[in-house]
């Protein structure tokens, strides 16, 4: 009974996690749908543009960025001869960007054509 418990609740876990095609599923629903129900559920877009063929682009940009714990790397030299000692070190820490695009292409009437996601953080 245990057992079955513990793989009923690791199941629901890793079902849980966020994807890029749990994004992609939940954003294609809103093909052939008026943009102001984007509007409605993700609020205003961050640009919009023309595309080449006459139909209007939204845009919707999300992006964060954290910095990563600074990390040290020491290092030894011992030499021969006349001799010697070194010891070096250093710090260093780096800063993750995470970004996702979505974008969504309207007609003259407004409805949702198609849509495309750009990034490295587009999931649900």
């Amino acid at each position: 009974m245990t057992r079955l418990l513990l793989v009923t609740i690791a199941a629901l876990w890793l079902s849980a996690c966020a994807t890029r095609e749990a994004y992609e599923a939940r954003i294609a629903t809103y093909v052939g749908k008026p943009i102001s129900v984007v509007m409605d559920d993700w609020g205003y877009p961050t640009g919009s543009f023309e595309a080449p063929n006459g139909n209007t682009v939204y845009t919707w940009d999300k992006q964060s960025s954290y910095s990563r714990a600074p990390s040290v790397q020491t290092g030894i030299f011992t030499g021969t001869g006349s001799g010697g000692f070194f010891t070096g070190f250093g710090f260093g820490s780096d800063t993750v960007t995470r970004r996702c695009q979505t974008y969504f292409e309207v007609d003259k009437t407004k409805t949702i054509l198609r849509w495309r996601t750009q990034g490295n953080d587009c999931r649900e």
